[in-house]
C-alpha cells in the first residue's frame, strides 16, 4: 500500500485553531496528503480561514457537509471525497497528536495493520485540559469497558483515527450524531469484524486556541452507556 494519506478534519467555529493545524500538518508530514476541512454550517467562522488556505494549498479542500449535521456525517462526507486509500480522522483543537501521525501510518504501510487508534490512557499518553467532567466521563468509560471486555485499546473514544479507507466503508454506524460518541461504537466495531487493530500513545490538550465545544453531559452519558453494555455484550458472545 502507497504512503499516501487523506486527513479529515471535521470543523466548527475552529478560526483560531484551522489555520495553525493545517500549517504545521503540511510542514511536518514529507509524504503525499491531502487535508479535507468538512464543515456542516454556512456560518462557520472556520469557513474564510479555510478558503484561503484552500487557495493557498492545492491540497486543501474545503468541503460543505449539506446533508446531516453532525461530527459523523461530516467525517462520512470527507472519506466519501478522499482521493486515498488511508484515512487520518483528527480534531482541529489538538496539535499535539501531529507528531505521531508518522507512527500512525507506518504500522499501516509497512505493518498491515487496517485500523489505529490513539490513545490518551496507556503509557506515553495523557490528556489536560476540556471538561473535567468530560474527561473523567472518557477515561472511566475506557478503563471499565477494558476490565470488563478484555479489550485491545485503552481508548475507544478518542477521535483521532487512522485506518484504510475499506474499514470505514464496511461498517454500518448506527450511533446518534453527538459529538465524538460514534468514535466508541467505530472501535467496537472494528475489533467485532476481526480488523487488525493497534494503538498509538498520545500527548492530548484540548483547546489551545479557542473554538465551540459541542460537549452536553446527558445526551453524551446516553449514548457511552448505551454503546458500552452493547459492546460488552457482543464482545462476550464471541469469547
Amino acid at each position: 500500500m502507497d504512503k499516501k494519506l487523506s486527513i479529515i478534519l471535521p470543523v466548527f467555529n475552529e478560526k483560531e485553531s484551522i489555520d495553525l493545524m493545517v500549517r504545521l500538518l503540511m510542514s511536518s508530514l514529507k509524504f503525499e496528503k491531502e487535508i479535507l476541512i468538512i464543515y456542516d454550517d454556512a456560518n462557520d467562522n472556520s469557513i474564510s480561514k479555510a478558503k484561503k488556505l484552500e487557495n493557498e494549498f492545492s491540497n486543501v479542500r474545503t468541503i460543505h457537509n449539506d446533508i446531516n449535521p453532525g461530527v459523523k456525517f461530516a467525517i462520512d462526507k470527507g472519506i466519501k471525497e478522499a482521493k486515498h486509500e488511508i484515512i487520518l480522522i483528527t480534531v482541529v483543537d489538538e496539535i499535539f497528536p501531529i507528531i505521531n501521525i508518522n507512527r500512525m501510518i507506518n504500522l499501516i504501510v509497512e505493518e498491515s495493520f487496517d485500523f489505529i487508534s490513539g490513545t490518551r490512557y496507556s503509557k506515553g499518553g495523557f490528556r489536560l485540559g476540556g471538561s473535567f467532567f468530560a474527561s473523567n466521563l472518557s477515561k472511566l468509560a475506557n478503563k471499565l469497558f477494558c476490565l470488563f471486555s478484555n479489550f485491545p485499546l485503552t481508548d475507544c473514544t478518542t477521535g483521532i483515527k487512522m485506518m484504510k479507507k475499506e474499514v470505514w466503508n464496511s461498517i454500518s454506524l448506527e450511533s446518534k450524531p453527538i459529538g465524538w460518541a460514534f468514535a466508541f461504537e467505530l472501535s467496537i466495531k472494528v475489533y467485532l469484524n476481526k480488523f487488525k487493530m493497534a494503538e498509538v500513545p498520545l500527548k492530548s490538550v484540548d483547546r489551545l486556541f479557542g473554538g465551540s465545544s459541542t460537549f452536553k453531559p446527558l445526551p453524551w452519558i446516553k449514548e457511552y452507556l448505551k454503546w458500552f453494555f452493547w459492546g460488552l455484550k457482543k464482545i462476550r458472545k464471541i469469547k
